[in-house]
């Protein structure tokens, strides 16, 4: 699959909680609902790693995501400026994973000013202050998944939670692309 969009690609879906969505299969449930770094598992399984970025900028968040973003606003500082970044989990230049985040400028400056071409997730998940909520998650239908860049006639799964540093959240979104190991169950396409 050759990912042809480009950035600011996008990702606008209606996401649920995991216990409302008819998730097929056994494997795609256990990636969709794994709480441990997606870019660690996804280079376990890689014969060559790499990570594309497709860009990051200010941008303003879609609306889904800036509720969830602001939370509750007597709680939690709600950020002016959020950059977008989005990403390709790669294994041999075959997109595997396609990932969004919308972060608050104030955690860029703080804590992920330098962050370039290196995996979000090896900074999240090597942090103990980034805490993680539950995830939700997306089915897209084959007219979202062309959206995505790809040609495909299957429907793509996705997943999304928040990360919490100090009074600011963070969203990190993925969607499982079709040469991902997700969709498949020896060696048959689900």
């Amino acid at each position: 699959m050759s990912f042809t969009a480009t950035f600011p690609v996008g990702l606008t879906v209606e996401w649920m909680p995991p216990e409302d969505a008819n998730i097929p299969n056994v494997t795609l449930k256990d990636w969709l609902l794994d709480t441990g770094s997606l870019t660690d598992r996804v280079q376990s399984l890689c014969n060559s790693f790499s990570l594309r970025l497709l860009g990051q900028e200010v941008l303003t968040p879609h609306k889904n995501e800036l509720s969830l973003l602001q939370g509750n606003k007597e709680t939690h500082h709600q950020a002016t400026s959020y950059q977008v970044r989005e990403i390709l989990l790669c294994d041999n230049d075959s997109p595997w994973v396609f990932a969004r985040s919308v972060i608050p400028q104030a955690i860029i400056d703080a804590e992920l000013s330098n962050l370039g071409r290196e995996p979000l997730g090896k900074r999240l998940f090597n942090d103990k202050r980034f805490l993680r909520s539950e995830f939700q998650v997306c089915k897209l239908s084959s007219a979202q998944a062309t959206q995505l860049g790809g040609d495909t006639s299957h429907s793509l799964w996705g997943r999304r939670s928040v990360f919490t540093f100090e009074a600011h959240h963070l969203i990190v979104a993925e969607v499982f692309l079709p040469p991902s190991p997700v969709y498949a169950s020896n060696g048959v396409y689900l």
